[in-house]
């Protein structure tokens, strides 16, 4: 099983902390992508947020 990276992780938090603590959205499912090596993060009221950090955390909107 992998990991997410020590980058991924401080990305999550961040966004972690915006969607919940700042706009007040839910958090459906965060996973990593075992193909890719992607975190991706579903949330918002009708699951229509979508994030995928890459291993060097940087984000896809």
């Amino acid at each position: 099983m992998r990991e997410p990276t020590g980058a991924q992780l401080r990305t999550l938090y961040r966004l972690c902390h915006l969607l919940t603590n700042m706009m007040f959205q839910p958090i459906h499912i965060v996973r990593l992508d075992e193909r890719s090596l992607n975190l991706f993060i579903l949330a918002g009221q009708g699951e229509d947020i979508e994030f995928e950090i890459q291993p060097d955390g940087s984000i896809e909107p």
